[in-house]
Order: structure tokens, then C-alpha cells, then sequence
């Protein structure tokens, strides 16, 4: 199919998308009055716990709904806000089925008749194997999701504004990489051109989306993406909100997009910061959206063959700003820097302007329309990014000829605290909720990947004063500190993490004193410079406590609930940290330490944790509790400088699934060598790791070919590692079985297997990585690469004694596989059954 037609107006808005209880009719309206003001023009109807949206898609909605969608709508129009209406039916929809079909143009057409004109269809989150009758009709996945799509997309009439969510919506979840993903080739070749694809990034929660991976997806998509960014939602973490200013993306991915809206946090009074900043960020960068980028024409001019002089692909397309595109299609690096430089946007300033709007928010009791005022809500926006190069573009939604523009942020940040207007504020306390303070909240819920400096600043200082402590009890006598030495006073356990500093001034993190100090006693200058750190970190929480308190008289009621309890949990934990550093001070062993809570927190849950061992007790018995985490993994190819944490996962499971180090204490790397390093080497693009926060936790391997494998096994890779390792004369313990059988590797491969299912593969994962659904994911990556390099059967061999793997490959797909004893290949160890899969 042809490329995307470059899209006239760039969609700015927000998704309501995430995890939990979607927002009131009530909020939903404010919201649209808040976008009007800041020119945001789109708004996408998708909240995942709204039954029919999801889960019972099929059915209508009633007459009283359909009234209440209706009103949305009307509301949305009057206000220049496109609202897009999202249906999600991937859970259970039957593709091959005509009446399915039938019920989800039913379903878009009533919504049609409640005055809604844009949509879109979302497959997100969903199983991504067919049922048996769609796998009869359709040869893939995509197949499948591209014909229903382009069918509703033609029955609706082609709407303007038509979505797409897919099922690898991120860099993360494109099968093997987002170049190799046949799936995401698919949707270039085949969804219609003009309907638009939804994505997150590099990962579901991106921190950064650099540009060259929008240019990479946007030619496998033949299109410019809408980008659906989660970087403030908040439903995977509920002990979390981010009220962060819109980061991680340069105004230079605005003209090869073709929209961005933001998925924020689920409670709606949370979200005035990642409104305000991304309307602040779309407008800096409007000018950029009026042009098309270099990648979007090349596009269109490839696929349409145009050969008029205006839109020729000789012709500079972006001659204004007299910088030719590179040979590849791509804008150079100083053609990005200069238009940063023209269109700046700095997100701390950008949080600033939110901040002075948002106080506002805080201090009034009840917001009616008339009280809003929409021209100087705009100033806000545009004075931020523009300076004074207010020519260079209009809002987003239309120019506004009487707004003055051209106001410097400097000037902005210099005015006095702008007053409420006589009668739209309830009477406060005469030490009212801060601008300071609305600043420290903030920074205590910053955003998914950093903390705001006040909240890091706590976490340091108490890092420090927790590690650095004298260790000795500190009494005043004649005027003059004086040192008596105690006892080892760190009562919580375990080792800190070490922080910037943390060995300065004479100190060690062990609480001795260093070389150059003294060995029983601490100077009185050394202890005078820790307590003097001690009561500036006491005034720091005595900060937070204040705010916390001051936050609970705002007037705004309703947006205090949204964020209170947040707030509330972090206080009390400050407050216990407060407290530990003040038992230091008093020399811990008089009495106990006084930073437990006053009544345990966590229910039934915090109650099974505390059963479970700590960490380092768990790591003397060579295991880790199996504790869930709300780690992100993330699968990606193998490189390199993997290879140390691959050999080391191989070892850690090594021993049918458990920690092998003490069966190969001589040889640590023998298991790596035989099991991981052949197919690293060998056979890299099929070698995908699993990463998280700590590193490389697993890993899924293959060979495309099992026959040729085996041979370059043993010409190439086994020469040099034999050298390494001794050949024992018998076999007394599973080190030297592992030994001889690496100096004679035997390899079952009969005929039929190798025919049938000529790959093969294995795969491990750390404990931390298991019980989380990610094997599953693993396997489906490692099986869609070797489908893309033409496989059509893969096996693997397991343990006969593991039902639980046995069921967990079988509900993948594979089958175990009989053999008669084979003339050349023999039998197969009877303590090993060997899977094999039809790809």
C-alpha cells in the first residue's frame, strides 16, 4: 500500500488510557475547557475499565450512556477538541468471524449517530496467538488486525482521524527489533495509509525518545507515528504519582510525528504539570509542525512518484531554513541545533509557568467557567517558550491575533504572585500552602526516572548522615564537645547505598575514622560538621511535615483527595527517617530507636513480607526469595559486553533451574563455555537477553540450523575452549561429567528431526525474572526471529521430571516428539524429552 498522506494538523492532546477508574463526566469536561485554553485539539476516549470500551466491547451502549457520550462529544466540539472515541477488542474477537465483524460495526456506528467523527482501534495488551479458526484463515497475527482494521476504516467513511494502537507498541516489544519485526512491516504494507499508527517509544514508559528511532520506525511503518506517551501515567505503580513538567523529547521529533498525546496519571486533579508542559512543549516547536520533516516528504514523494518541480525529491524540503537533508532523508545535526535554538524549550522554566497557574488551582474553592480566564492561561503557554519570536507561528488550534506573545519567561518568573480575583477564593490560614510548597511536592513525585533535587537531596543527606555517623555517644561539658566511645548504634541492618560524598571529611562509611584521623575518637570538628548536617536534614523534614500540613487546608478540596494520601504516606516515611537520625544523635543506646510507624502499615500484605528472609540471609543459602517487583524487563538482542552476565545467569541456573555454583566450584565458566558462549558466538542474531534495572536476568538462544550449528560447534568454537579445561579420567561429580563430555560432545539429531524441526533452542531466567509471564514473551520473540529467517520447526530438549515446564511449553504450542532409536544419532538420554513446534 502506498504511505501515509502528510497529516495537516498535528494531534496534541490527551489519551485517557490508563489502568483503573476512569475519570467523571465532570472531570472529563474540565478537562476539555483546560485544552481549549492551551490550544490542545484532541482528546482519546479509551479507558481500560470502561466495560464496553474492552472487555463486553459487543454491547451498546444504553440510552442513558449514549446521552452522556453524547453530551462529551457536543462539549468537545464546542471547545475545538477533537474527541476520538477508542474501541478495544483483541481480548476475545473472533477475526475470521463475519458476525463479530458485524457487532463492531454496529457497535462504531451508534457511536457515529451520538456526533462523534474521529476513532480509533486499539489492540494493546492482548495475547498475541490466534484462535484455531483465525489461524486458518490468516497466515499472521497482523494479517488478521490489518484486514479488520482497513475493513471498519472503510465502513466508517474514511474519517479524518483514525488510530491504530498495535500489539508491539514500543521498541521493547517489536519481535526480534523494530527493523526485523514482520509484524510492524505488515502495518507498512498493508494498513491503509492514511489511518495512523499509535506508539510508546523505546519502551512502555520511555524516558527518552531520541529521534533516530522515530526515523528508524517511521520507514518500517511508512508513516509518521503518534506517539501515545506513558512518561506520566501512574497506573502501574499506585504508590506513585508524577507531577513532573513533559521531558526526554526534543522539539525536533515534532515535525516527524504526526501527533502526541499524553496517557497521565489515573487521578485527574494530579495531571495540571503534564498538561501545561506538553502544551508548552507543542507550541515551542509549532512552527516545525507547519513543514513537513525531511523523512515525512521523502515518503510521500517515494510512494506518490512525483515528478512536479514544486514537490520533487531534488528540491530542498526544508528550503526555509537554507539546510539541504542528507542523503538519507534525515535533517543533519546542526539543521536539529538550530532549530532548538529557535525554538527553545526548557522544561524547568516550562514547570515554573505550570507551577504559577497551577497555585491558582490550589487556592480557589470552586471553579465555575466564569472565573476561568482564557487569554491569560494562553499568555501562560506561549510567553514560555516564544520570547520573543512570536512570529513564527501560531496555537496549535488557530492563531489568536489579540493575545500578546511576545512577554519574556525571565519576566514571567520576576512578577509578584498573581492575586485571585475578589470572590473566587475561600478565606485562608495566614500561613497558606506555598509556592515553595507546591514546589517540594513536586519534587517528592517527580517522575518515573528521576526525583525532583529537594526530595534527592533528602535521600542523600540521610544516606550520608546514616553512613558517616560518629559511632560514639556526644556530650557537652565546660562549653566544649567531648567524645566517650559506645557502641555500634546502626540499627537498621544491612548496607546503605552509598552516595555522592560518602567517604568525605574524614570519614569512612563504616563510621571508623580514616587514615589521618584518630582510632578511638572522632575530632570535635569531625562531629561538629556531622551534627551541624544532622539539624539541617531535621529542618529539611520539618519542611516536608509543614507542607504536608498546609497542603490539607487548600480550599480545593477535590484536588487535595486526588493527591493527599501520597503525600501523606511519603511524610510519615520523611519523618521515620527524621527520626533515626535524631536516635543517632542521642547516641542510639539509652533507648530504642523511635522511627518505627504508629501502627503497621500494609494490611495482610505488609504482613506476608515480613515473613519472607531478608536478601542477605536468603544469599547464604544460594537463593533469592522469589519476590515480585514492579520491574520493567526488557528483551533485547545480545551484544558483547553481555557475555559476563550471561555466562553468570547460565551458572545461577544451571542446576535445573537453581543456583549451579557450588557443583562447579573449580570451573565457574565451564557451564557458560558448553551452553551460552557456542550460540553467542555462532550464532549472535539469534541470541536475545533479558534486562531490568540490575542487568542482563535471562537470556533465549537458537540456531537456525541444528546440523550446521553442531558442525561449526566443533571445528570452530571447541578447539579453542578444550585448551582451557582438563579431560578428567572418570567422572566424579557433575563438574567432571560436564568436563569429558566437553572434551566428546555427543549431539542426538536423527534424520526426521532435522528435517522437521531443524532449529533448536534454550532458554534460562534468573529467579527474579520467573513467575512474571516473561518466558512466554521470550519464546514468542525467539520463535518470530527464526520464522523471519525462513525456519519452519524448532525443538529443544528438558528435563522429563519438570511438569511445570512441560506444561508451560506445551501451552505454547510444542508437542513432545517420539523417536525410535536412530543408526547414527542413537537414543536420546531417557531423562530427557525432546519438544518440537510448526512455525
Amino acid at each position: 500500500m502506498a504511505s501515509s498522506r502528510k497529516k495537516e494538523r498535528f494531534l496534541c492532546g490527551v489519551v485517557e488510557g490508563f489502568y483503573g477508574r476512569p475519570w467523571t463526566t465532570e472531570q472529563r469536561l474540565d478537562l476539555f475547557s483546560r485544552m481549549s485554553r492551551w490550544t490542545m485539539n484532541s482528546y482519546l476516549y479509551a479507558p481500560k475499565d470502561d466495560d464496553k470500551h474492552r472487555a463486553s466491547w459487543r454491547e451498546l451502549y444504553t440510552l442513558e450512556e449514549a446521552d452522556e457520550l453524547s453530551q462529551l462529544i457536543r462539549d468537545a466540539s464546542s471547545r475545538g477538541v477533537d474527541f476520538i472515541y477508542a474501541i478495544s477488542p483483541g481480548l476475545d474477537i473472533t477475526f475470521s468471524k463475519n458476525s463479530e465483524v458485524a457487532l463492531l460495526k454496529r457497535k462504531l456506528d451508534q457511536v457515529t449517530s451520538l456526533g462523534c467523527k474521529s476513532f480509533a482501534i486499539l489492540f494493546d495488551d492482548i495475547d498475541c496467538d490466534m484462535c484455531p479458526a483465525d489461524a486458518k484463515v490468516f497466515p499472521s497475527f497482523a494479517h488478521a488486525q490489518v484486514t479488520i482494521t482497513n475493513d471498519v476504516y472503510s465502513h466508517l467513511g474514511h474519517p479524518e482521524v483514525f488510530l491504530f494502537c498495535p500489539t508491539e507498541y514500543c521498541a521493547s516489544r517489536a519481535v526480534p527489533s523494530v527493523k526485523d519485526s514482520q509484524y510492524l512491516k505488515h502495518l507498512g504494507e498493508e494498513l491503509h495509509p492514511t489511518i495512523d499508527v499509535m506508539w510508546t517509544g523505546p519502551k512502555v514508559i520511555s524516558k527518552k525518545i531520541p529521534i533516530s528511532s522515530i526515523d528508524d520506525l517511521s520507514r518500517v511503518l511508512q508513516r509518521p507515528p503518534v506517539i501515545w506517551d506513558n512518561l506520566h501515567a501512574n497506573d502501574y505503580d499506585q504508590r506513585r504519582l508524577f507531577l513532573g513538567p513533559y521531558v526526554g523529547r526534543s522539539v525536533s521529533l515534532l515535525p516527524r510525528l504526526n501527533g502526541v498525546l499524553t496517557n497521565p496519571n489515573c487521578e485527574y486533579g494530579a495531571n495540571y504539570v503534564a498538561l501545561h508542559t506538553l502544551a508548552q512543549w507543542s507550541r515551542c516547536a509549532y512552527a516545525l509542525s507547519k513543514r513537513p520533516s525531511p523523512t515525512r516528504q521523502a515518503m510521500q514523494l517515494e510512494v506518490e512518484g512525483s515528478t512536479d518541480s514544486d514537490t520533487s525529491v531534488d528540491r530542498d524540503p526544508v528550503k526555509d531554513w537554507g539546510t539541504p537533508p542528507t542523503s538519507a532523508g534525515h535533517a543533519p545535526l546542526d539543521f536539529e541545533s538550530e532549530l532548538e535554538e529557535l525554538h527553545p524549550y526548557k522544561p524547568t522554566q516550562a514547570l515554573e509557568v505550570a507551577l504559577k497557574e497551577w497555585m491558582l488551582e490550589f487556592r480557589v474553592s470552586r471553579r465555575k467557567p466564569e472565573h476561568y480566564n482564557p487569554a491569560k492561561d494562553l499568555v501562560s503557554v506561549t510567553k514560555a517558550v516564544d520570547g520573543d519570536q512570536s512570529h513564527q507561528g501560531g496555537p496549535i488550534a488557530g492563531d489568536i491575533d489579540s493575545i500578546d506573545v511576545r512577554r519574556n519567561l525571565s519576566h514571567v518568573l520576576d512578577e509578584p504572585e498573581l492575586d485571585l480575583d475578589e470572590g473566587t477564593a475561600t478565606p485562608i490560614s495566614a500561613d497558606p500552602f506555598s509556592m515553595e510548597d507546591l514546589r517540594l511536592l513536586v519534587d517528592y513525585f517527580y517522575l518515573p526516572h528521576q526525583h525532583g533535587k529537594k526530595a534527592m537531596h533528602i535521600l542523600e543527606e540521610f544516606c550520608w548522615l546514616k553512613e558517616n555517623a560518629p559511632g560514639y555517644e556526644v556530650l557537652k561539658a565546660n562549653g566544649k564537645l567531648q567524645i566517650r566511645k559506645g557502641e555500634n548504634r546502626d540499627s537498621c541492618g544491612g548496607e546503605s547505598a552509598k552516595v555522592p560524598g560518602a567517604e568525605r571529611d574524614g570519614m569512612r562509611s563504616d563510621g571508623e575514622v580514616s587514615e589521618g584521623g584518630m582510632d578511638e575518637e572522632m575530632t570535635p570538628l569531625e562531629v561538629s560538621h556531622w551534627c551541624e548536617r544532622a539539624q539541617r536534614f531535621h529542618d529539611s523534614c520539618e519542611g516536608v511535615d509543614q507542607m504536608c500540613s498546609r497542603l490539607t487546608a487548600v480550599p480545593n478540596r477535590p484536588l487535595l483527595y486526588d493527591i493527599y494520601q501520597y503525600m501523606l504516606d511519603a511524610k510519615e516515611t520523611t519523618m521515620l527517617l527524621d527520626s533515626y537520625i535524631a536516635w543517632l544523635e542521642a547516641g542510639g543506646s539509652e533507648r530504642d530507636p523511635d522511627h518505627e510507624p504508629h501502627v503497621p502499615k500494609g494490611g495482610i500484605t505488609a504482613e506476608m513480607q515480613q515473613l519472607l528472609p531478608p536478601l542477605d540471609r536468603a544469599n547464604k543459602r544460594g537463593r533469592h526469595p522469589n519476590i515480585p517487583s514492579p520491574e520493567i524487563f526488557t528483551i533485547r538482542p545480545y551484544r558483547p559486553e553481555d557475555k559476563d552476565l550471561v555466562y553468570r545467569t547460565c551458572l545461577e541456573t544451571g542446576d535445573s533451574g537453581e543456583d549451579a555454583s557450588l557443583l562447579f566450584p573449580n570451573h565457574p565458566s565451564l557451564l557458560g563455555d558448553r551452553f551460552a558462549g557456542p550460540y553467542t558466538t555462532l550464532s549472535p542474531d539469534l541470541s536475545f537477553v533479558l534486562e531490568d534495572a540490575e542487568g542482563v536476568c535471562g537470556y533465549v538462544l537458537a540456531a537456525l540450523d541444528s546440523s550446521e550449528f553442531y558442525d561449526h560447534f566443533k571445528r570452530e568454537w571447541l578447539p579453542e575452549v578444550v585448551k582451557r579445561y582438563p579431560n578428567p579420567p572418570v567422572a566424579a561429580d557433575a563438574e567432571q561429567e560436564l568436563l569429558r563430555e566437553l572434551h566428546d560432545p555427543q549431539f542426538f539429531l536423527p534424520v526426521t528431526l532435522q528435517r522437521d524441526f531443524p532449529s533448536h533452542l534454550h532458554i534460562d531466567l534468573m529467579r527474579r525474572a520467573q513467575g512474571q509471564g516473561i518466558g512466554g514473551r521470550m519464546i514468542k520473540t525467539i520463535l518470530a526471529a527464526l520464522r523471519a529467517k525462513g525456519s519452519h520447526g524448532v525443538h529443544l530438549g528438558m528435563s522429563a521430571s519438570n511438569k511445570r515446564a512441560l506444561k508451560f511449553y506445551l501451552k505454547l504450542g510444542f508437542k513432545v516428539l517420539d523417536f525410535d532409536e536412530d543408526p547414527q544419532a542413537g537414543k536420546p538420554p531417557e531423562d530427557v524429552l525432546i519438544l518440537g513446534r510448526v512455525l
